[in-house]
């Protein structure tokens, strides 16, 4: 008997023992005391020895995805470490390969110094064309600092890609000039999204990787460039995964709309700001921004406002403080 027909029949006749699920059923006990075990493992039945006891298949159904949901948060922790700790590892053994690099070598690498080794490093290896450039920008700096006609020939490099994507610090939604100039570059097809606290600068373009010097650099005056897939995908699977927790810098209540949403879920501001993977600080302060956004100054004015906004997509309950 398959489990789900089996699952049915003692759902619908709730068996007290293994003895009569074997009757109800028409399966030989021994048949009838696997199955029982096997649903035991599963936490569909519970019970000791032939007894039965019953849990509601939503609650089942709860307990399993909240298990599931701890195990894929820790498997994401895990792989998210894993692989940092890879790219990180990969400046220093870059700069040692350089060292004894010939020219037969089949992973060429290059290095550039200087205030913009880090642009530098791109025009030389990746040859600005087609397809996707994925970069981490830690130093907002970059875009305060750089001069004029570089910033233009970036624009143009950068329109010339199929599209852009560029992860920057939170703070960079707080400065006016970093905010002009993405705006900049947003005709060309560069889309930005915040992270708090980007852990260094580095990107990656096809099977071209750019890397600091030193991880955790975050304008870096010396920079490596390398062209290998296997390395590319190892990076790129990195920048997928802070991509994702990242926020978008599109809109101007992108900072605070995902906390919001779920406050309006009944969850508190701390819970809602970890879920979002960002520190309670931080949460509070894109809430007091709300707030002056808005022109309001206790939780449930903002959540009235921001719901009336039609430009959000509220709905639910009242804010959780």
């Amino acid at each position: 008997m398959q489990d789900d027909t089996l699952l049915a029949v003692i759902y619908r006749g709730r068996p007290a023992t293994v003895a009569e699920l074997a009757a109800l059923s028409h399966l030989p006990e021994g048949e009838a005391r696997a199955a029982v075990a096997d649903l035991r493992a599963r936490g569909l039945l519970s019970g000791e020895g032939d007894g039965l006891v019953y849990s509601h298949p939503a609650l089942w159904a709860a307990q399993v995805v909240a298990e599931r949901s701890a195990e894929l948060r820790r498997s994401s922790r895990e792989t998210l470490s894993e692989l940092e700790r890879i790219v990180a590892e990969l400046p220093g053994m870059l700069r040692h390969w350089s060292v004894g690099e010939t020219s037969t070598d089949q992973v060429p690498v290059i290095t550039r110094h200087g205030r913009y080794a880090s642009e530098d490093v791109w025009y030389d290896i990746a040859r600005p064309s087609s397809g996707t450039l994925n970069g981490v920008l830690p130093d907002v700096d970059q875009f305060e600092l750089s001069e004029p006609h570089r910033a233009e020939r970036f624009g143009r490099a950068l329109a010339a890609k199929d599209s852009v994507r560029v992860i920057m610090p939170t703070r960079a939604a707080d400065d006016p000039l970093v905010l002009q100039r993405m705006t900049h570059y947003r005709p060309a097809g560069v889309e930005f999204r915040l992270l708090d606290a980007p852990a260094s600068w580095f990107w990656v373009d096809g099977d071209h990787v750019g890397v600091p010097f030193a991880w955790g650099e975050g304008r870096p005056t010396g920079a490596i460039g390398v062209r290998n897939s296997a390395l590319a995908s190892l990076a790129l699977a990195y920048f997928e995964v802070l991509w994702q927790q990242a926020e978008p810098a599109e809109r101007e209540d992108a900072a605070w709309s995902p906390l919001l949403r779920l406050m309006r879920q009944g969850i508190t501001l701390d819970t809602a700001s970890r879920r979002v993977g960002i520190n309670p600080r931080t949460g509070r302060r894109r809430i007091a921004a709300a707030m002056d956004h808005y022109g309001v100054s206790t939780l449930f004015a903002l959540g009235v406002a921001w719901a009336a906004d039609p430009q959000t997509t509220a709905g639910g309950p009242g804010l959780q403080s």
